[in-house]
């Protein structure tokens, strides 16, 4: 009798991967069941249980096998969520684990990998961890170069994110050629009058501010200005940014009433499309303190006072009253109340100050530097030298050990040992601070700066005092042409 095969004998396979496909269906309805109970946790403020879920997720995903991209997917937003939580080991880990799936899945140089690596790199950064994360962003460059060619979007996004890396460390002739790189691939891409490329336009300029290069920086802040203004109309925060950038630049420049007309329209524009949904939008907070701020250079401190008082509430309603982030309002404050005489209320702002500092940063952290300057000039101006003089000494201890970004600091502190000095007649002491403080600023602002002239005003007033006329007379013409600017000299 003839064995039957054929069909049946085939009925077992069929019966199988039938139970397979209904076993990865389980499998799938799982997975995106836990994915919805963690979203749905995240939604009602359940951290706890949506960790729990989101691990369980993870447990399906790896069902579909080790290099699933669902498994890259999961670890990769629950890395994203630790990251939020400030668990930044088991962020990265989880982001490292996600990477190595889908390099290994998708390729080393897929698209997908580059969104990965510039997730890990940020992580990396946030951490301090800047020479682990350059590599990175490199190769995140390369892969998109490579898979989209030099004028795609995503390969203009790598470039500012390399750039920004570079800005934070100072390595601004590094940054200047992808600021222009991305600036002449948003022309091409998008036209000249593009608000990208105003944007570009307004980011190459913030660099050449910081490069000392002004007449460069005004010209492109500008021409980013007009471009924003002309496609979003004169009340829109894209407008602000520009009106703010030049602001800056006249401030750094000495140009203060230009830079309060600036700050004043820019108020404006934030009170008008911020003020009206949240008067506590923090935004609000830092157009205030800036418009103070030239007030005060200009000497208006009774009308910088209010604008201080109502940036601190704002401030302390968005981060609470021991948060670091206080020190540049409450400085600014104290100061204010210091040139009105209010010595005791300066007192108290800038003790509070450096008690919130110490106690986040330390007692060595250079963030410290300007509450123990201003301190010190409050017990100068009452007589008080023997209170003023660790406290600048300190200050200078500091900034000694900082790194080059810290030497316009430097000057000032130096500057201000030699005015301590000279306020008591102890000329021969003072003297070396003022050529030193003139050293380091020349080098560090550049000969043109404002703050060069004051540094030699001060020199030719110690030479007065010390009878050395002619000498003087020639530091304050130096002074003066510093402050004509390089044309007239």
């Amino acid at each position: 009798m003839k064995k039957i095969i054929g069909p049946l004998a085939a009925v077992p396979c069929l019966f199988l991967l039938v139970l397979g496909a209904f076993a990865q269906e389980a499998r799938e309805e799982a997975w995106k069941g836990y994915m919805e109970t963690a979203s749905q946790a995240l939604k009602d403020n359940k951290p706890n249980e949506a960790v729990m879920a989101f691990q369980a997720a993870i447990g399906e995903a790896e069902r579909f096998g080790p290099q699933a991209p669902r498994l890259a997917s999961t670890l990769f937003i629950l890395g994203k969520y630790y990251f939020s939580q400030g668990k930044f080991l088991g962020a990265s880990t989880l982001i490292r684990r996600s990477l190595s799936i889908r390099e290994i899945s998708l390729g080393a140089d897929h698209p997908e990998v580059a969104n990965t690596i510039d997730t890990l790199a940020g992580m990396y950064i946030h951490e301090g961890r800047d020479n682990e994360a350059e590599p990175l962003l490199r190769r995140s460059l390369a892969i998109r170069e490579t898979a989209y060619g030099q004028q795609h979007p995503d390969v203009d996004a790598s470039l500012n994110r390399l750039a920004a890396l570079y800005n934070t460390q100072g390595r601004y002739d590094e940054v200047e050629p992808l600021l222009q790189r991305s600036l002449a691939a948003r022309e091409k891409a998008l036209g000249a009058d593009h608000p990208l490329v105003a944007a570009a336009l307004n980011n190459l300029g913030v660099l050449y501010h910081k490069q000392n290069r002004l007449a460069e920086a005004e010209a492109l802040m500008k021409r980013a200005w007009d471009l924003r203004e002309k496609h979003f109309g004169q009340q829109h925060l894209e407008v602000d940014n520009s009106i703010s950038s030049l602001a800056s630049l006249y401030r750094d420049q000495g140009k203060h009433a230009e830079a309060e007309k600036l700050l004043m329209l820019s108020m404006s524009i934030r009170d008008n499309s911020l003020g009206a949904k949240n008067p506590m939008d923090p935004m609000l907070a830092a157009g205030l303190r800036d418009l103070a701020v030239v007030r005060m250079a200009q000497g208006k401190y009774a009308e910088s006072q209010p604008l201080l008082e109502r940036s601190l509430v704002i401030e302390e309603n968005f981060v609470g009253r021991e948060n670091p982030l206080l020190a540049a309002t409450l400085i600014n404050l104290a100061r204010v109340h210091l040139n009105q005489q209010h010595y005791s209320e300066a007192e108290q702002l800038l003790m509070r100050t450096l008690t919130i500092q110490e106690k986040s940063s330390g007692p060595e952290h250079v963030s410290i530097t300007p509450t123990l300057g201003s301190l010190a000039e409050v017990y100068d101006r009452q007589g008080l030298y023997g209170s003023a003089e660790p406290l600048w000494k300190r200050s200078q201890a500091i900034l000694e050990r900082s790194g080059p970004e810290e030497q316009p600091n430097l000057a000032a502190t130096l500057d201000a040992l030699g005015r301590h000095y000279s306020a008591q007649q102890n000329y021969r002491e003072a003297e070396p601070f003022f050529q030193r403080s003139f050293e380091v600023a020349e080098k560090s602002l550049g000969e043109n700066h404002p703050f060069v002239a004051e540094i030699l005003a001060h020199h030719a007033g110690l030479l007065r005092q010390t009878g050395r006329a002619a000498e003087a007379e020639s530091f304050d013409a130096r002074a003066q042409a510093v402050r004509a600017g390089p044309d007239e000299k």
